[in-house]
């Protein structure tokens, strides 16, 4: 196995640089305790990467060497469009390096940088997706435990991955410094008082993350590291919708849930987390507004017996309190308690009632074409309706329809990643039905339809 080529002090050299079977491109990342990120290209299989490379640790064992590769063939496993796919990795003389999927996009962080916020329906679109992937991960058996912008990637075409995801065995080799502040902004209390992290910290985790793309800022900051801690228990849970006056009372509802600084309050898991999500843009999707929000018992309002709070939201001018004959506080009526705990029973109810067959296709089919042209509302029905309506009801009259239209969606998702890759000049990696298929389209585009439906019928037969 080559050499490393000062591959670290000479950027100005990438093309002559090379590790293992990679040759390196050109720096994706500054220099730091973990390493550096590279460009690189697989030379003989002409693949695209992102290299992490660090050096090896001194008196490395033969014991931590196995650990190593040992964990890093159960990381190749992770296999979820949400996650940053890894390749594998090695050892080159002093250094060793991680191969990574390389992503057509940037982190969650330079986005935020640039734009401060985002709209909070793109935070939910992205929250939905990443809780998918937790989802997964956690099934799996894995936690990511540094979850932050920086860690997150988002494609050209929409996607957002959670990146650097390991375990032990790599974490020592990789090596780690103090945390920052920036990186105790987005971790979970019980985390920053010496516990270890689990999904409940990664769900924390994710509320810091949707709280910073909806607001621009972390929810808790500090003077220095060393008050962060005292300063975030001592802190109420700060409120979304205090501060962005468009965002809905639900989603400010499950932020301040992921938010709870005892891990019980926080979601059960990332599956009751999506659940949430999938209700939230169920109501958005059907227009319903605050006060319908409220009356239909999900709603933090009604769960804290915030009533100011809610004359606020609904715009209602406060009147002015008549004397009362018995001078005990509102929430501690024993009628508003029945009824706060009533509604907080009817909103579980609401949440865990699962759609029905009719409903699920009638959701479905308000995000498809004609009534949508947009991708995302495509991927939205395939993924939040259709594969729910096929997986819950295989034998139902609607599944076959489901199928059809996910066979759509995926068809149309990969139209967009070929077209994606023809743009960047990416083709080196095409198979012979992408050219084929590619082929064809120019002629459809030329105008030669007939010419063009002779070629997709070939590739239909030909790939039968």
């Amino acid at each position: 196995m080559a050499g490393t080529k000062n591959f670290l002090d000479v950027p100005g050299d990438m093309a002559k640089s090379r590790i293992g079977p990679f040759a390196l491109e050109a720096p994706l990342s500054q220099r730091a305790s973990s390493g550096q990120v590279f460009r690189g290209i697989h030379l003989e299989q002409r693949k695209l990467a992102a290299l992490r490379i660090f050096p090896i640790p001194l008196g490395m064992t033969p014991e931590s060497r196995s650990a190593f590769a040992s964990q890093l063939e159960q990381l190749k496993q992770l296999r979820h469009r949400g996650i940053v796919r890894c390749y594998g990795g090695g050892f080159d003389t002093r250094k060793a390096y991680l191969a990574y999927e390389l992503i057509d996009g940037e982190s969650l962080r330079s986005v935020l940088a640039r734009r401060q916020r985002l709209p909070w329906e793109t935070a939910l679109d992205y929250s939905q997706q990443l809780a998918e992937a937790l989802q997964y991960a956690h099934q799996m058996g894995w936690i990511h435990g540094r979850l932050r912008p920086a860690k997150l990637l988002l494609s050209s075409d929409g996607t957002i991955l959670i990146s650097d995801w390991r375990r032990e065995a790599i974490t020592s080799m990789i090596g780690s410094a103090p945390p920052t502040q920036t990186q105790m902004q987005y971790t979970a209390p019980e985390v920053l008082a010496g516990g270890a992290a689990d999904e409940k910290a990664d769900l924390y985790a994710l509320g810091a993350i949707i709280f910073t793309m909806l607001t621009g800022e972390p929810p808790y900051t500090a003077s220095n590291p060393a008050q962060f801690l005292p300063h975030l228990m001592q802190s109420p849970i700060p409120s979304v919708s205090a501060q962005i006056l468009d965002c809905p009372v639900w989603l400010n509802a499950i932020v301040e849930q992921l938010l709870a600084k005892d891990p019980k309050q926080r979601p059960f898991s990332a599956a009751a987390l999506q659940l949430a999500f999938k209700e939230a843009q169920r109501r958005q999707a059907e227009g319903v507004g605050v006060l319908q929000h409220v009356t239909a018992g999900f709603s933090p309002l009604q769960l804290k017996g915030d009533r100011a709070e809610a004359e606020k939201v609904l715009g209602i001018k406060p009147k002015r309190k008549r004397k009362r004959a018995d001078d005990s506080p509102f929430f501690e009526k024993p009628w508003v308690l029945v009824t706060a705990l009533l509604l907080a029973v009817g909103a579980v109810v609401w949440f865990m009632l699962p759609l029905n067959e009719e409903t699920l296709r009638r959701r479905a089919n308000a995000l498809l074409p004609p009534q949508s042209e947009e991708w995302i509302d495509w991927n939205t029905a395939r993924d939040s309706y259709l594969t729910n309506l096929v997986e819950r009801f295989p034998d139902g009259p609607h599944a076959e329809w489901a199928a059809d239209q996910i066979r759509w969606v995926d068809a149309r998702e990969a139209e967009r990643r070929l077209e994606r890759d023809e743009r960047l000049g990416r083709k080196d990696n095409w198979t012979q039905a992408q050219i084929q298929y590619a082929e064809a389209r120019q002629y459809e585009h030329f105008g030669d339809l007939a010419t063009a439906l002779d070629k997709f019928r070939a590739i239909v037969s030909l790939f039968r």
